[in-house]
């Protein structure tokens, strides 16, 4: 046997492990002289990892172990060999590598990568991982040679150092490198890797300390704790791991601080962290992260600032007075003649276009429709919808995103404009009206919005703005839709009360609020009602562009996670077999994947894989926090649990005319929620009398003609 390879499998090489295992097949020294000894480290396996696993495991040159299990001195090779199921290898790379060994006599022999340049961290990272191995199995057994794959490119100083620690106590051996080897799929430096990076120096160090007994070089601590600060010194481990995350890597750091004076941190280039390692030491976490935090912004500006002190030295900045400046001048006036004469033609050809259009619609009214340039599952969908199937002569337009997971249904209705094409632009001219879920100007204008409005300006202030609603409001909700910012000429409501809210607070006229129901809920009648439980809660305005870890830290993620969590809530959903959806505001959707957990019973939907109004109509009850499509449960008559945990936290103001409390029952912790929940289950989800004699009062209409009367009101407001 030839040579013995030794390969850990886990989840940073898992993907590769199938394709790079043919290779170690092909390899011309012939896969009968291979001893392939596999350390499974895999917490868990897919299929067909296992089933690749257990057809290698057949072979009788292959074994497959746990790292204590592994007998070194049983190994057959006459050389061992590290391997990374990441590494791509030609078929000649084993036959080289010992050819090289056997004729140089040799008793290390290391193949690099090629000439591709790769960053340090990844060739510190290796090497160490090699001489921990190497090390060990060199104290084991006297192999005469010890043949190692590394991904280092070349020998800086940090391999020149782990060499001397892999080589502690065997200082006969010999080295020789081979440009042979290629990297592939690196990994990709995000917080997964910072972390995994400090649990390997942390065994290194363990390691080391059982080895040596304690005894653990300088110049092997200096290498890991560089290591270790071009890992914190980063914005992924400020911002991107968790508390509990930061902690671990901050006690791998401590592990080494301890073997360092400050004087000996000056001599390895990092005096500049002294305060941050005395905080380290201290266990100040919390002050620890945000000294580097503040360490890196400092840095920044410095940096920024010398390079534009070097630039102005070079370029001073009165650049009128300079030769390049003056000589510049007619051709900077002719760019910009170019440009005004280009932005005018175009504005004219767009306006003489649209006229004509306009003229080929006989000048009928023509109306443009959107929501959210994603979607069309709100108002402005079910009134286009009912537009086109009982008015197909009016010229009625929707705006939708190309690529919108709802494009399609919207297509089956014609007359679809696809957001930002030269189309759109087109019909923002041909249009009288302008129609909308939210405001049109928020979400239907084509970008670059600010560009198109500068164009633009004199025409759309003539347009006729319209506001169908997002849902009811019952809320304060005048940073969104006053009347001030956003100047609507007409908006819906859906009831009396809704309209006071409306003037009250956003400051319209009562000929500019209509009270005819909104579109959307003459779908909600006819319905079919699944036993089923709808969890949407709504956004937060502070949680809105916070990053990961703050997040994770914030009452909103842990009210809900715990809440999914919840032994007695679980237990309950198990015993009635009812499902439940989760699914949070668009605006949260990016943090989803922090909720998910593997049970049965709980489904986690987002946009792209939902539907709303579906989810309203075929639940039974809602959990929400201050969202308004608890008034659509209130619509269909279903009962609705508010679980206002953070009400300080609450962007919207609470108003007079609708409360929360009229439309479902108000909680503020987790046990109160699964109670709340349990009596409804067993009223067997009916709503009870108050909040029907409520549902009766808010809502004005509660029949099928809601789109009828806006249509109605539209048609008489613009004619």
């Amino acid at each position: 046997m030839k040579v013995s390879i030794i390969a850990l499998l886990h989840k940073n090489n898992v993907k590769n492990f199938a394709a790079t295992s043919q290779l170690l097949k092909q390899q011309t020294i012939g896969y009968e002289n291979i001893e392939l000894v596999i350390v499974d480290q895999l917490d868990s396996k897919s299929d067909s990892v296992s089933q690749h696993l257990s057809l290698l495991e057949k072979e009788p040159n292959v074994q497959v172990a746990t790292a204590e299990h592994i007998q070194l001195s049983q190994l057959k090779g006459n050389y061992i060999s590290f391997f990374d199921w990441n590494y791509q290898i030609d078929a000649a790379m084993y036959h080289r590598l010992i050819q090289t060994a056997e004729e140089a006599n040799l008793q290390f022999v290391s193949a690099n990568e090629g000439p591709a340049n790769r960053q340090q961290y990844y060739e510190a990272h290796d090497i160490m991982q090699l001489g921990m191995a190497a090390i060990t199995s060199l104290k084991v057994i006297k192999k005469e040679t010890l043949l190692a794959l590394s991904s280092i490119e070349q020998l800086n100083s940090a391999a020149v150092k782990m060499i001397d620690f892999m080589l502690y106590n065997y200082p006969t051996v010999t080295f020789a490198f081979l440009g042979e080897l290629t990297y592939k799929n690196q990994f990709a430096f995000n917080e997964q890797y910072v972390y995994q990076e400090a649990v390997d120096v942390e065994q290194i160090i363990a390691q080391a300390n059982q080895l040596f007994h304690h005894d653990f070089d300088k110049e092997v601590a200096a290498v890991l704790l560089a290591h270790m600060m071009y890992l914190i010194d980063k914005k992924v481990f400020t911002d991107d791991l968790l508390e509990e995350e930061q902690a671990r890597v901050y006690q791998v750091l401590r592990m080494l601080l301890v073997q360092f004076t400050d004087e000996e941190l000056a001599s390895i280039d990092l005096a500049g962290y002294i305060p941050f390692f005395s905080m380290v030491e201290k266990s100040l976490n919390h002050e620890s992260t945000e000294y580097i935090k503040l360490l890196r912004s400092k840095r920044h500006w410095y940096e920024q600032t010398a390079k534009y002190q070097k630039y102005f030295k070079k370029h001073p900045h009165n650049l009128e007075n300079s030769l390049s400046w003056k000589i510049t001048k007619p051709l900077r006036s002719a760019y910009r003649l170019y440009n005004g004469v280009k932005r005018r033609l175009y504005k004219g050809a767009l306006i003489t276009l649209a006229k004509l259009v306009k003229l080929s619609l006989g000048n009928k009214k023509v109306w443009l429709v959107g929501e959210r340039e994603d979607q069309a599952e709100d108002n402005g969908y079910f009134f286009f919808k009912y537009c086109r199937e009982n008015y197909p002569s009016q010229q009625v337009y929707y705006i939708i995103n190309e690529d919108s997971p709802h494009v399609s249904k919207v297509n089956k209705l014609g007359n679809v404009i696809y957001h930002s094409t030269f189309k759109h632009k087109l019909y923002m001219l041909v249009a009288d009206t302008y129609i909308s879920a939210w405001t049109f100007e928020e979400c239907s204008y084509p970008r670059p919005k600010q560009q198109f409005i500068n164009m633009f300006k004199k025409q759309l202030n003539q347009k006729y703005n319209i506001c169908l609603q997002h849902g009811v409001i019952i809320h304060n909700i005048a940073p969104y839709l006053s009347k001030e910012k956003y100047k609507q000429n007409l908006i819906i409501s859906s009831s009396r009360d809704e309209k006071k809210i409306i003037q009250h607070t956003l400051g319209y006229s009562d000929d500019e609020v209509a009270v005819t129901g909104l579109a959307r809920f003459d779908n909600l009648h006819n319905i079919s009602v699944k036993k089923q439980i709808l969890i949407m809660p709504t956004w937060r305005r502070h949680l809105f562009r916070i990053n990961k870890t703050n997040f994770l830290k914030s009452d909103y993620y842990k009210a809900y996670r715990d809440l999914i969590a919840n032994k007695d809530f679980l237990e309950m959903i198990e015993r009635h077999n009812i499902p439940v959806k989760f699914y949070i505001h668009s605006q949260m959707q990016k943090f989803m994947s922090h909720f998910i957990t593997d049970h049965p019973n709980i489904e986690f939907l987002v946009k792209s894989t939902a539907t709303v109004s579906e989810l309203l109509k075929e639940s039974a009850l809602l959990i929400t926090d201050y969202s308004s499509v608890s008034s659509d449960f209130l619509y269909m008559n279903k009962p609705v649990i508010m679980y206002q945990f953070d009400p300080h936290n609450n962007h919207h103001t609470a108003v007079e005319e609708i409360k929360y409390s009229d439309l479902g029952r108000i909680v503020s912790t987790e046990t109160e929620v699964v109670s709340a929940v349990q009596e409804v289950i067993k009223n067997d989800f009916v709503l009870s009398e108050p909040y029907v004699q409520n549902s009766n009062r808010i809502f004005t209409y509660k029949d099928q003609h809601n789109s009828e009367r806006i249509y109605q009101v539209i048609k008489e407001k613009t004619s």
